[in-house]
């Protein structure tokens, strides 16, 4: 038995190099060609696993609205309080601070698309959801882990280039992608259960891309992302 075990062990160890070494040698993916891929240059955006940037610059869901104005400039119409549309970018940012505040913090973020009001039963409901919506959708596309994403793709198309994990189970229209990899000691949200997720629509008949979600999650049970000394402050001064 202890041969075999010795023989079994060493074709392990072969196989674990073996997948090493390919994986230090698959050839390296060209960078993405943005002009030719109908991203869009005049309003980057760039999301991964662990940054999101805007022409640049980091942001992320938990940062006051004041915050999110240097970077993206001022919002263009608040649709309600809480809700700040950029309607030129079709660009939406939502707090659940409804006080108008510079410091209010956003907890999501949609780049839209298309809007599908399929479902509206009456056109006071119309209205209401069309004040809600951007006047107009967001152009060209953006790139969300190493591949492009927008209008006029197929999800399948995006999911086998992309580099990261997106789940649409039990919502057949909804994909979700949980930022577990993220630094949350340097983020700006303050719970312990909460962490970051990616979210993408796509339409009813499966064959385009409606909407890119970027929002604060957050789960009632469970290991927690992060239980650093931020984390500890903020629940202390809560407590007191």
């Amino acid at each position: 038995m202890g041969s075999i075990d010795n023989i079994l062990g060493k074709v392990d160890t072969m196989m674990k190099k073996t997948d090493r070494f390919l994986e230090e040698h698959l050839p390296e993916e060209p960078p993405i060609d943005y002009e030719k891929e109908g991203v869009n240059m005049e309003h980057l955006f760039v999301f991964t696993d662990t940054t999101m940037t805007y022409n640049g610059k980091s942001f992320m869901p938990g940062m006051s609205i004041g915050e999110l104005c240097e970077i993206f400039g001022h919002y263009e119409r608040l649709a309600e309080p809480g809700i700040f549309i950029w309607d030129s970018m079709g660009i939406t940012m939502v707090s659940d601070d409804e006080s108008g505040k510079n410091s209010a913090p956003v907890s999501r973020m949609l780049i839209d698309w298309n809007i599908d009001l399929y479902g509206a039963i009456s056109e006071d409901n119309i209205k209401w959801l069309k004040n809600r919506c951007p006047r107009q959708y967001f152009t060209g596309k953006i790139v969300v882990g190493g591949a492009v994403l927008g209008r006029g793709m197929h999800m399948d198309d995006f999911l086998k280039k992309t580099n990261l994990k997106f789940d649409n189970n039990p919502f057949p229209l909804l994909y979700y992608c949980d930022l577990y990899d993220w630094d949350y000691t340097k983020a700006p949200i303050h719970r312990r259960e909460e962490y970051y997720t990616y979210m993408i629509r796509k339409s009813r008949d499966g064959t385009d891309i409606e909407t890119f979600d970027i929002a604060i999650n957050s789960r009632g049970s469970g290991a927690p992302p992060y239980e650093g000394p931020e984390y500890e402050k903020y629940i202390n001064i809560e407590n007191q």
